[in-house]
């Protein structure tokens, strides 16, 4: 009779076991850096061996780029979560800041990873492309999202063109991280309504 001891473990499925090394990978590059980050590591805070890392991706350099990718697709998600278009001008500074409130308490660990992004991206040209692709991909997504909720009239609202607008609040949320031990604890959603609201006030006068 074979004991529950000696029966064989059921392995996660491969999906699982992907997901799980890209949190972990998340956590211990925004926290220790993608360049002393070992793959034996990122395989142990994950709950699994070495050669789990490589059979899943070919190298650091790949899980990066998953990495990136992975992190991309879920900002995407958020800004077409954040269901902005159709909010009247004079409510939009505050849907902005509503809209953010979830992600304030994250911000350093995200924008931590994100600078390991960039910082592996300045070392590789293979991240580089991806890295410029993904961001495009997120100020894209903005600039769409900015024509929706101003329905054409960004110049006339603001005085800056929809791709301008998306590039400063871009600048706006990243800066407002990377600041965030200086400045205290204004959040990117907070900074960004300030903008906004300053930017329309002659428009809604």
């Amino acid at each position: 009779m074979v004991s529950s001891a000696d029966a064989p473990t059921t392995r996660p499925p491969k999906a699982e076991v992907r997901e799980r090394l890209l949190v972990a990978a998340a956590r211990l590059f925004s926290t220790g850096g993608v360049h002393t980050t070992t793959l034996d590591e990122v395989a142990r805070e994950a709950g699994f061996s070495k050669g789990a890392v490589y059979s899943n991706f070919a190298s650091k350099a790949d899980l990066v780029v998953e990495l990136l990718r992975r992190e991309t697709d879920a900002a995407l998600r958020a800004l077409d979560d954040m269901m902005l278009p159709g909010t009247a001008l004079t409510s939009l500074p505050d849907a902005v800041r509503r809209a953010f409130e979830p992600y304030g308490p994250g911000q350093a660990e995200d924008f931590a990873l994100m600078s390991e992004f960039r910082s592996q991206a300045l070392a590789d040209e293979r991240v580089m492309v991806v890295f410029v692709e993904q961001r495009r991909a997120v100020l894209e997504k903005l600039r769409g999202l900015i024509e929706q909720v101003f329905q054409g009239g960004t110049v006339q609202a603001t005085g800056l063109t929809s791709d301008t607008l998306a590039r400063l609040l871009i600048d706006v949320a990243l800066g407002s991280a990377f600041d965030s031990p200086a400045t205290g604890e204004v959040t990117p959603g907070e900074v960004m309504g300030e903008v906004l609201a300053a930017l329309t006030r002659a428009a809604e006068g």
